[in-house]
C-alpha cells in the first residue's frame, strides 16, 4: 500500500518504544512527510527514532502532569497537533477468578484512562482549530473477548466505546475520531505479556501452560508485519475522510466472520481453542466432620 506523499501535518503519537506498533507508526508518518513526535515513558527506548530524525519525548500516559508537559511542549515548539495516535498501553493474561487486582488496574490506567488523557489534553485545541483527528488504537479483541485475556480486552472494549461517543461528541467541532484496531501484527506485546506473566495460580493450576500460550498468540505465523501495518493505517488515517473503524492485521477476517456467529457456537470454538472444553475431577477434599456438638453416648 502506497503511502501519501507530501503531507505537512504534525503527528503526536504515544507508546512508541523500539519495536512495537507506535514506533512504526511515527515511522510511516515521517515517510509521508508529516512531522512527528515520538513520545514513550522512556527517551531512551526511541534511540532507533531519534537515529530516523523523528522527535523524541517522554510521555507516561498514566500522569496527568506528564501528559500536560509533553502535549504544552509540542505545541510550543509546532503550534498544533493535527493528528493524535494513542497507542500506549499494556497487556495481561490471567484468570479473571485470579487475576491480580493491581495489574489489572494497571492496565486500564494505561489503555483507557490514557486514552482519555490524552484526549482531554489535545482535543480543546483540536476544536478552537476547528480540525484535527484523533485515533484511538482498540483492538479486534475489544469486539470478540477470548478465554484468559478478558481484563485486555475489556479495557480495548471500552476504548471502542469511548471512541464511538466521541466521534459524535467532537463532530461540531470538526474533529474526526478513528477507531484503529489490530489484529496479530508482530510487535512487543508477547514478549511484554510475558514478562507480566505469573503463573501461580491455584484454581487454574491445570491450565497454567495453555494461558502463558494466550501471552504470546499475537505473534505466531498469521502475524502482520509491523511496518506493513504501520503503512497501511497511516493511508487511512491521512485520507481526508478516514474509516471510523479501521481493523488490519493477522486474525482479522476470521475475527469478522465470528462476530455473526451463535453463540453457542462461538463459545465451542473459543473452549476448544483455550482449552477450556474439559470438566475437571472434583477437588480433593477433607472427610465431612459430624454435626457440632454430636457426642457418643455414655
Amino acid at each position: 500500500m502506497a503511502v501519501q506523499q507530501g503531507r505537512e501535518d504534525v503527528v503526536l503519537v504515544t507508546g512508541c518504544s523500539d519495536g512495537g506498533i507506535g514506533a512504526e507508526l511515527c515511522k510511516a508518518f515521517h515517510a509521508a512527510g508529516c512531522t512527528v513526535y515520538a513520545t514513550a515513558r522512556r527517551v531512551e527506548a526511541m534511540a532507533g527514532l531519534r537515529e530516523a530524525g523523528i522527535r523524541t519525548l517522554s510521555l507516561d500516559v498514566t500522569s496527568d502532569e506528564s501528559v500536560k508537559a509533553a502535549v504544552a511542549a509540542v505545541l510550543a515548539e509546532a503550534g498544533r497537533i493535527d493528528i493524535l495516535v494513542n497507542n500506549a498501553g499494556i497487556g495481561l493474561v490471567a484468570p479473571l477468578a485470579e487475576v491480580d487486582h493491581k495489574k489489572a488496574k494497571e492496565v486500564f490506567d494505561a489503555n483507557y484512562w490514557g486514552t482519555l488523557r490524552m484526549v482531554q489534553a489535545v482535543a480543546p485545541h483540536m476544536a478552537a482549530r476547528r480540525s484535527g483527528t484523533i485515533a484511538n488504537i482498540g483492538s479486534v479483541v475489544g469486539y470478540m473477548c477470548t478465554p484468559w485475556g478478558a481484563i485486555y480486552s475489556s479495557s480495548k472494549a471500552a476504548v471502542h466505546n469511548m471512541t464511538d461517543a466521541l466521534r459524535l461528541e467532537l463532530q461540531p467541532f470538526g474533529v474526526k475520531v478513528v477507531l484503529v484496531a489490530p489484529g496479530a501484527v508482530t510487535s512487543n506485546i508477547g514478549a511484554n505479556n510475558l514478562e507480566r506473566f505469573d503463573d501461580q495460580f491455584s484454581m487454574y493450576a491445570p491450565f497454567a501452560a495453555v494461558i502463558r500460550q494466550r501471552a504470546s498468540i499475537s505473534q505466531g505465523s498469521n502475524s502482520m508485519p509491523t511496518d506493513q501495518f504501520a503503512r497501511g493505517v497511516v493511508q487511512q488515517l491521512l485520507r481526508p475522510r478516514p474509516p471510523r473503524h479501521f481493523l488490519l492485521g493477522g486474525f482479522v477476517p476470521l475475527i469478522q466472520f465470528a462476530l455473526w456467529w451463535p453463540m453457542w457456537l462461538r463459545d465451542r470454538v473459543m473452549s476448544k481453542t483455550f482449552k477450556t472444553d474439559v470438566v475437571l475431577p472434583p477437588a480433593p477434599s477433607a472427610a465431612p466432620a459430624g454435626p457440632v456438638g454430636d457426642k457418643k453416648a455414655d
